[in-house]
């Protein structure tokens, strides 16, 4: 786990090559001038945005050097599969791995609670490490991380509940270890052993969407990250999602963002 000030360390927030990375970043501004493209979508940053990031989600920075000022949280996954003895942990919160909404919210207020009460010891006891820095880190970070998932989950209408509902928070963890290979709903339902019904009831009360909704996103959200940043063609993305014909692909796509992939990528 990394907590530090952006302002302090930013060489990576300046850099306009796109670039991904493989942990959970967590963005919070104090002070932000600028715009990053995240997976071919262009988000203005603003004073008070909370920007959440998943591994290997594509970013380009476009901001003005002088007016950065916030904090950053990076971690890996397995860092708080340990460190709350929960596999599923990062499924749980909304903002991670979401296909379906843009992963940010605007709450100048929770900005202020943290920055009285919360950022500076947590970089205290990253700083001046004790034996038992890792509980009070522990229960600062799982405050931090539950406090922005139900900011999160009030701003889209989700349901914030975290510790119940484990099958819709499997799905997710399925999907996306799957999604190249698995397009179908019955294809989930024998990885998990449950019920098509089970699996409907228990994804549209968490995620507020169909399964087959979720699995079209996370299909859709790969071909476009495939259009702007590859030189493959339509076929070829195609085959490497494992659809048997190139205008399944272009049908769902089309249906999905109005545009055919041809479109979408001389549009961006």
């Amino acid at each position: 786990m990394d907590f530090f000030k952006i302002e302090e360390n930013n060489e990576f927030l300046l850099s306009s090559e796109v670039h991904d990375t493989d942990f959970f970043e967590i963005f919070i501004y104090d002070e932000i001038e600028g715009y990053v493209v995240l997976d071919g979508e262009k988000i203005v940053l603003r004073k008070g945005m909370f920007l959440f990031v998943s591994p290997y989600q594509k970013r380009s920075w476009f901001v003005s050097e002088n007016k950065i000022k916030g904090w950053a949280v990076i971690f890996e996954k397995e860092f708080l599969a340990n460190f709350f003895s929960d596999k599923l942990f990062v499924y749980r919160l909304q903002y991670f791995y979401n296909k379906t909404v843009l992963t940010t919210f605007d709450s100048k207020e929770l900005l202020h609670s943290f920055n009285q009460n919360i950022f500076s010891e947590i970089q205290n006891e990253i700083i001046d490490f004790k034996s038992d820095s890792r509980h009070i880190l522990r229960a600062l970070l799982y405050y931090i991380l539950i406090k922005m998932n139900r900011v999160f989950c009030e701003k889209y209408q989700l349901d914030s509940e975290t510790q119940l509902n484990n099958h819709a928070y499997l799905f997710k963890e399925a999907l996306e270890l799957n999604y190249v290979h698995k397009h179908k709903v019955n294809d989930y339902v024998s990885l998990l052993n449950i019920s098509r019904i089970t699996l409907n009831q228990s994804v549209k009360k968490q995620f507020n969407v169909t399964a087959t909704e979720m699995i079209k996103d996370r299909i859709i959200s790969e071909v476009k990250t495939q259009l702007i940043h590859s030189a493959k063609t339509i076929s070829e993305i195609a085959y490497d999602l494992n659809f048997s014909e190139p205008n399944n692909l272009i049908r769902l796509f089309k249906s999905k963002t109005g545009y055919s992939p041809k479109k979408y990528r001389l549009s961006k």
